[in-house]
């Protein structure tokens, strides 16, 4: 009897006849599901692998794989571990970072997002024949790329003004 009696209570004391008005709350939902996730290939580099580093520094992060250097490239590649892409080496340092999975920007765009989507993120982004452009600070490009001309980002390069590894 004794339980019942404490039971009652509980419900009738959970019962209050005013509850108290509660707000609702606004929860704002990015286009880029999973952006926070993936590394961010920043206007310095990616991870542990920054522009203006010499092949031992990249070798010392390990971070970076084996040279993949093939026709296409003007300078020395080397295959990124993190991420599919690669790092391009020009005067002995690291002068070109090009990811095509796994990796956003600062802002969130990340391979897979639309044109809109790149043009959302970043209203300054100039055409040029070989892709989209912007830049990402004083001495770096940023590069977005459709395969194909599509309406899909399929890569996302960090070069340093001036420089470039793909022919």
């Amino acid at each position: 009897m004794r339980r019942l009696v404490v039971a009652a209570a509980l419900l009738l004391t959970a019962c209050d006849a005013s509850p108290e008005a509660v707000e609702p709350t606004a929860v704002t939902v990015g286009r880029t599901s999973g952006a926070d996730a993936a590394p961010v290939l920043e206007p310095g580099g990616l991870g542990g692998v920054r522009l203006d580093m010499t092949v031992a520094q990249l070798e010392a992060t390990g971070e970076v794989g084996g040279d993949v250097t093939t026709p296409e490239f003007a300078c020395p590649v080397h295959e990124l571990k993190a991420v599919r892409g690669w790092v391009g080496v020009d005067g002995g340092v690291a002068v070109d970072i090009r990811v095509e999975s796994g990796a956003r920007t600062p802002e969130g765009l990340r391979i897979g997002d639309s044109r809109d989507r790149m043009r959302e993120v970043y209203p300054d982004v100039e055409q040029t024949p070989h892709g989209f452009v912007r830049m990402a600070d004083e001495r770096t490009r940023y590069w977005f790329y459709f395969r194909d001309a599509g309406e899909t980002l399929t890569g996302i390069g960090l070069t340093r003004e001036g420089h470039g590894c793909l022919n």
